[in-house]
């Protein structure tokens, strides 16, 4: 029983990482996306004079 006590922490911790580490790359590609996605509606767009 002494070897499991940590067992909790470590699989929270892990998760946590996890959660992190995927919302980080979720922002960094929204980031990329959003900046690709204006710049083709400026080269389609028509502007009037």
């Amino acid at each position: 029983m002494k070897d499991q006590s940590g067992q909790v922490m470590v699989e929270y911790a892990i998760m946590l990482a996890m959660c992190v580490g995927i919302a980080l790359v979720m922002m960094i590609l929204m980031f990329y996306f959003n900046e690709y996605g204006w710049r083709a509606i400026n080269l389609v767009s028509i502007d009037y004079p």
